[in-house]
């Protein structure tokens, strides 16, 4: 049951309790990756600031977990360097989209992302858990003109970057999981509210002074139903988490221009995903995965629905390390994905896409860490309404880990 909590507390921040012993120094398990990812569109996508025809990422995420009684602690975190190749647009000037085009040139951001803190703890008996999660606004915030254009590129779903977001501003949450056993299942029901404080992503130096946004981010409501059981000698897994957003507002200031402000409601979404674990022989691990997001219509400063505005988003994979227990192992995988895109804009980040990618890879378990290689690699389509076309992806992973995670 501890499994099935910590995946629902997980998935509240985004925000089963099994007593463990208690120790002089808690157990821990952590993990480190290097990944390198990019994207060539066969055709260059016009943008503000210039059309998009190459986008790489390196991320180098971290996560550290440890059990100190019965509490679980979980440290994560990721430093990133993007750089955007932007060509001058050479159609449709009169959209606006051109209006800060400054021909072939590369933008590049870079730095830490946020770091995200939770706690997580039985308060009555072994099935009612509490779990706390704080936002540290370490990441980068206050983005200059070039910065912001390769985020736009860098940040939009259909690129699906390892990091797609810097910094948020300070933040926390606070939820409650219940979780129920039965034979050989278990049901886990979670609630959570989460705050955040206002934060300025873009700050731009003009001859008539420092221009701000600011964002006041309202309260955000989590809603998590997981539910875990066998399946033969594999195991099966189904997560629903449902999220209700209230009124965020943005505040333009300085730069010679009287202030403005104006605000937006985020619609409520839904994510339901399922893994299917399978136990089979000459494989270390073997899965299948499928997951789909409905993102509903957001309203503008008058409460209006901006037609366009919603989005849905389905994925699925399947793959697994072939190998034994310990010692080296092939793995090998395949994932698909489709995104309906958001009509309002024909800006990158509403873009329509579908891709497919197959990875490749080495894996090695030892007695206490395990170590991974892999290629990935896709092909795929995306669609602004405004140009339609095709691109190669390509990532390069390595990333290390305990053997054992704590759970």
């Amino acid at each position: 049951m501890r499994r099935l909590g910590v995946l629902i507390a997980t998935a509240t921040l985004v925000a089963t309790s099994a007593q463990a012993q208690e120790s002089l120094l808690p157990r821990t398990g952590w993990g480190v990756a290097f990944g390198l990812q990019a994207w060539h569109l066969d055709k260059a996508i016009p943008q503000q600031a210039g059309a998009v025809a190459d986008v790489a990422e390196v991320a180098i995420p971290f996560r550290v977990r440890a059990t100190a009684g019965r509490w679980n602690f979980d440290l994560s975190g990721a430093g990133a360097y993007g750089a955007v190749h932007l060509t001058a647009n050479t159609s449709d000037a009169s959209s606006g989209q051109g209006s800060g085009d400054s021909g072939d040139r590369l933008v590049t951001i870079g730095g830490p992302t946020d770091v995200k803190l939770r706690f997580t703890g039985p308060v009555v008996g072994d099935n009612t858990l509490v779990t706390i999660g704080l936002n540290l606004p370490t990441g980068r915030v206050a983005l200059d003109a070039d910065e912001t254009a390769a985020l736009q590129a860098i940040g939009a779903p259909a690129m699906r970057m390892p990091v797609g977001a810097f910094g948020m501003g300070a933040g926390a949450t606070i939820g409650v999981i219940q979780v129920v056993q039965g034979d050989g299942w278990a049901l886990a029901l979670g609630a959570s509210g989460e705050q955040r404080s206002e934060y300025s992503p873009v700050a731009l130096a003009l001859s008539t002074g420092k221009a701000e946004t600011k964002v006041k981010p309202g309260t955000a409501a989590h809603v998590t139903v997981g539910y875990d059981r066998p399946l033969g000698e594999g195991r099966w897994s189904l997560l629903f988490v449902g999220d209700m957003y209230s009124k965020d507002q943005l505040t333009s200031t300085g730069g010679g221009q009287a202030d403005a402000t104006s605000a937006y409601t985020l619609g409520p979404q839904m994510t339901v995903s399922s893994v299917v674990q399978f136990a089979a022989p000459s494989w270390r691990e073997a899965a299948f995965g499928a997951a789909a997001r409905m993102r509903s219509q957001f309203s503008d400063a008058t409460g209006a629905k901006v037609p366009g505005s919603s989005a849905t988003y389905l994925e699925a994979s399947i793959g697994g390390v072939r190998g034994g227990s310990t010692g080296a192992g092939f793995v090998i995988g395949a994932d698909a994905r489709w995104q309906s895109g958001m009509t309002f804009t024909d800006a990158l980040v509403g873009a329509a896409s579908t891709a497919a990618g197959v990875t490749i890879g080495v894996e090695r378990a030892g007695s206490s860490t395990l170590t991974r290689w892999t290629l990935h690699g896709q092909y795929g389509t995306f669609d602004t309404g405004r140009v339609s076309t095709t691109g190669i992806g390509v990532t390069l992973g390595l990333s290390i880990a305990a053997r054992r995670e704590v759970q």
